[in-house]
């Protein structure tokens, strides 16, 4: 999951900093604030899939490219996710999805984004036996809200924050919007300049 969000979010204080908007950051300050559009969350998303990993040997997993959707009245984002398994003991193969939503947060002490209040909306596996499925659908979603609740999808090095940084400033709220995420751009506090 971490890789899922990884050039996402360099998109968006990177490239999204410097040139989502059509104009030059230094323009934008009156606003303080970014948007990055919606699609370009989901081009970057789009690139970096689909990913094949094997899980303790016994499952070959693929995640296919997921679908980003926008819920700007409850600040939120979900995707969708279609995936493909190999039970590589008994020989199955299954198709599925998973659905979930959650928030974003930036995190100054270790210059993170975060999932927060993450939350599973569906989990199904296409022919996967009746017991198991029951198990999947009963289980799953409590183990993967634990799971993605705070996680970090990407870490900005020092390098990827000097601009912002250098104009005193650091990310702050990151807001759903019906365009895209609009990223607040706050003072960043003394006790943290570099």
């Amino acid at each position: 999951m971490k890789r899922f969000f990884h050039w996402t979010l360099i998109v968006l204080l990177s490239s999204g900093l410097l040139a989502c908007t059509g104009t030059p950051l230094l323009a934008n300050m009156a606003t303080r604030s970014v948007t990055v559009p919606a699609d370009r969350l989901q081009q970057a998303l789009a690139q970096r899939f689909p990913i094949k990993q094997r899980v303790a040997d016994v499952l070959e997993l693929e995640v296919l490219p997921p679908r980003l959707s926008l819920l700007p009245a409850s600040n939120r984002l979900a995707t969708d996710i279609d995936l493909n398994v190999v039970d590589r003991l008994m020989g199955g193969r299954y198709s599925g999805s998973f659905s979930f939503d959650f928030g974003l947060r930036f995190e100054p002490s270790d210059n993170t984004i975060r999932m927060t209040a993450a939350r599973v909306n569906s989990i199904s596996l296409a022919g996967v036996p009746e017991p198991y499925q029951t198990a999947i659908t009963k289980n799953a979603p409590k183990l993967a809200e634990r799971l993605f609740d705070n996680r970090v999808l990407h870490q900005f090095s020092d390098k990827d924050l000097s601009l912002v940084n250098g104009l005193g400033l650091e990310p702050g709220e990151i807001s759903v919007t019906p365009d895209g995420l609009k990223v607040t751009l706050v003072p960043r506090p003394l006790s943290r300049n570099p």
